[in-house]
Order: C-alpha cells, then sequence, then structure tokens
C-alpha cells in the first residue's frame, strides 16, 4: 500500500512541474497580440477570443510540466550525476516514482479539459507537442542537433496552436521567427551545458562541437534578426496595422539576443542559461520594453490611418 503524501512530498511534486518554467506558454498568446484589426476592430479584444486563449495558456502549462516529470522520470539515474540536476526532487529521492507518474497523469487529464473551450484544432497541436515530446525522452535527445531541434519545435508548436484557440491566422515571417528565435535558445542551451559539463551526462553533449555551435547560433542570430525585419516591413503586416513603424522594434530584438549570447559565455555555474535569462534585469527590461513598443505601436494605429 502506498503511503500517503507528506508536505514535503506534495513540494517536491510542485517543484518537478517546474512552474517557473511556465512562462514559455506565453508564446500560446503570441498569435493574439498579433492578431490585427480582425479581433480588436472595436479597440477591444472580443471576450470569448480571450478565455480561450488564456484556456490554452493554462493547458499548456500542465501539458509542459507532465513533460518535465516524464523527462526526470526518464533522466533520474543521470540526473544524479549533474552538480545541479542532481537536486532535482526525482534524482533526490524526495519525490517517490509512483506519485511522480500520478502527478504526470494528472496533469496530462487537466491540460485535456482545460483545451477543450479552445477546440479541437487545438486539442490535436496540444497531442502532437506531447508526442514529440516523448519521441525526444524516448530516445531522440540523444542524438545531436536533432535533439535540439525537438526543443525547438516545442515553441513553434506553442504558436501554432495558440493561433487555432485564437482563431487567428499566422504569418509566414512570425512562424519562421519563431522557430528560428527558438532554435537559436536550444543551441545556445547546448553551447552552455557543453562549456560547462565534466561528466557528459547528456549523451548528445558527445557529439557537439563548441566551434560548429558557434557559427550555428552566429547564423540563427543573424537570420533572425532579418526574418522579423522582414516581418516588420512586409506589406501584409502593414495593410494589417496601418503602421510602418514596426521596424523600430528591431533593436529590442538584437539587443535580447546578445545578452543571451553574454550569459552563454558565464562558465562558472552549471545553471541553464534560459533560467538565469528570466533572472536578468537588463533582458528583463528589454523584453518589457519590446512589449509595450510593440503593443503601442500596432494598436494606437487601430483607429487612424498610416
Amino acid at each position: 500500500m502506498t503511503p500517503p503524501a507528506t508536505a514535503g512530498t506534495w513540494v517536491a511534486l510542485w517543484r518537478t512541474a517546474r512552474p517557473h518554467q511556465w512562462v514559455k506558454n506565453a508564446f500560446v498568446a503570441v498569435p493574439l497580440v498579433f492578431a490585427g484589426p480582425e479581433l480588436h476592430a472595436t479597440g477591444r479584444l472580443d471576450t470569448t477570443v480571450a478565455l480561450r486563449t488564456l484556456a490554452a495558456v493554462v493547458a499548456f502549462c500542465f501539458a509542459s510540466s507532465a513533460v518535465y516529470g516524464l523527462n526526470d522520470l526518464a533522466d533520474a539515474t543521470a540526473d544524479r550525476q549533474h552538480a545541479v540536476k542532481r537536486l532535482r526532487p526525482i534524482a533526490a529521492g524526495t519525490l517517490p516514482v509512483a506519485m511522480a507518474r500520478r502527478g504526470v497523469g494528472a496533469a496530462l487529464v487537466l491540460a485535456a479539459l482545460l483545451g477543450v473551450p479552445a477546440g479541437p484544432a487545438f486539442l490535436g497541436w496540444l497531442g502532437v507537442y506531447f508526442t514529440v515530446n516523448l519521441a525526444y525522452s524516448g530516445g531522440l535527445k540523444r542524438i545531436a542537433w536533432v535533439d535540439a531541434g525537438m526543443v525547438a519545435s516545442g515553441f513553434l508548436l506553442r504558436v501554432v496552436a495558440g493561433g487555432e484557440a485564437a482563431g487567428v491566422h499566422l504569418s509566414f515571417w512570425l512562424i519562421a521567427c519563431t522557430g528560428l528565435l527558438a532554435l537559436y535558445l536550444a543551441l545556445g542551451k547546448r553551447k552552455h551545458e557543453l562549456l560547462t559539463s565534466t561528466d557528459n551526462h547528456r549523451a548528445a553533449l558527445a557529439t557537439y562541437r563548441t566551434g560548429h555551435l558557434n557559427q550555428a547560433l552566429g547564423l540563427l542570430a543573424a537570420i533572425t534578426v532579418l526574418t522579423y525585419l522582414g516581418y516588420t516591413l512586409d506589406e501584409t503586416t502593414v495593410d494589417r496595422f496601418h503602421t510602418r513603424l514596426l521596424p523600430w522594434t528591431v533593436p529590442f530584438a538584437v539587443f535580447g539576443l546578445w545578452q543571451y549570447a553574454m550569459l552563454l559565455e558565464d562558465v562558472d555555474t552549471a545553471h541553464s542559461p534560459t533560467e538565469r535569462m528570466l533572472r536578468s534585469v537588463p533582458f528583463l527590461a528589454n523584453l518589457a520594453a519590446w512589449g509595450v513598443a510593440v503593443v503601442a505601436i500596432l494598436y494606437s494605429q487601430l483607429g487612424g490611418g498610416r
């Protein structure tokens, strides 16, 4: 008979859910921001669409937590050899495997239930997201470059699923920019792991080379900026929002990519650069400034001309 869960066990389950990583699910709401006049013509967001998007974001929070739980279950042995990951509840033994499995199952059920208001198409993409992560945990994470591509696909799937939840047609430029940015972040994380790891706890790291990663990151940064610039200059974007001011937000993108690159060079800590990025005051201030600038430019123009 399984012993009753203690307060410490519930805390361990909460830590395994990684609530601090839920900020990544803001990508689900990106299509809503760039929806344009079709959803904001009156200057107000349609309440039904807003609620569907909110349900979609929360559904991805539970789905992503289920994925973290599965990864921790699969990686427990390897995590015990890592300076930081050995402290994860499953690896440390503070969260029983049986309860971790039940937590994963409960998170999946909640994700599916919350995804119902967002529509069947959204549920389909949510299923694709989970399936991709199952394949990742099942072996693809051991293949260099493929593993980073799988991680990046998670962000892209969030945006596509969010578009379905909001009923928004996504621009090619927006999809491409999301995919490129996600791949940049994923490869950056692999570079940092390669620089800080002494035991190759991740099988794919044995195949990565710092020089190759530097080349790929430099190329991705340039293409990501050019793709975002292409989106801001595209006549479809201009016609949708009635403004040619969006290119002024490109410097924010450049600064954000540069800040992340600087974090990758800090090899004094084994903490993930994405985690430290979310604690970096310059990075967060720049992100907030970009968001304010984008919203101000896009929606101050809805009632007027160019």
